[in-house]
């Protein structure tokens, strides 16, 4: 059987939202949204939370697979990278190391159980990739995306044209299909890990999100947003 682990990022020190992993939102704490998503999922064996966080064990409801490892200040900034973190759980666990490693943001609430299982199904079913991001279509895409260049603007991806028309004035549907990641969910491989020093490796498998499962709280707006969607009172489009 393989195993396969929840790794839950929990830093105390958010700046675009104060406190964000453990700001009550609907009358819990954001990152029990998470855990209660890891406990209804047929296929997550164990969760690690590494966190900054005081006596956090205290504060929540964990059950008897849900660990919590002690994250060190030095990987604790701001501009720490995900790698440190990830690469200090499996050294912390390294006698019982899990095949796979499904990494779940508590800043995505929304996110169901589904997603997470069908996503990590898909993943197994195709042993090549050595991870899997969720991602979604642009809403603003890159061809229509301009940079400053002395006192004028030109475009991101430069004068391009797609038949007789420069792609910054064609139509959004005649451009590329573009996608951008979202931070709800990724699941990688821990050998590519361990031997790569990275996270996703080279060959990464795309999970499609709706916008319920890839919703995201990154900013104060944000977080509004999602108090009147756990309260029932706006719905979003899927």
């Amino acid at each position: 059987m393989q195993k396969i682990y929840a790794f839950i990022p929990a830093r105390s020190g958010s700046e675009r939202v104060k406190n964000k992993n453990m700001r009550i939102l609907n009358g819990q704490p954001l990152i029990s949204y998470t855990l209660g998503q890891i406990r209804n999922s047929k296929h997550i064996n164990k969760t690690y939370i590494s966190t900054d966080y005081k006596d956090i064990e205290k504060k929540l409801d964990l059950d008897k697979n849900t660990y919590v490892i002690k994250r060190p200040a030095s990987i604790s900034k701001s501009n720490s990278v995900d790698i440190d973190w990830v690469l200090h759980i499996l050294k912390k666990i390294k006698d019982d190391l899990p095949d796979f490693i499904v990494l779940l943001r508590p800043t995505s609430p929304f996110r169901t159980s589904n997603f997470i299982d069908s996503s990590i199904e898909k993943f197994l079913k195709n042993p090549k990739y050595d991870s899997a991001r969720a991602v979604k279509m642009v809403k603003e895409h890159p061809d229509k995306m301009w940079i400053k260049k002395n006192s004028g603007i030109i475009p991101y991806n430069g004068f391009k044209k797609n038949q007789k028309e420069d792609l910054h004035s064609m139509q959004f549907k005649s451009l590329d299909k573009v996608f951008i990641q979202t931070s709800s969910l990724e699941i990688l491989n821990t050998k590519s890990i361990l031997r790569n020093k990275k996270l996703s490796g080279r060959n990464i498998l795309p999970l499609f999100s709706d916008n319920l499962n890839s919703f995201t709280i990154d900013y104060e707006f944000d977080f509004d947003i999602a108090e009147l969607i756990a309260k029932n009172k706006i719905k979003i489009d899927i």
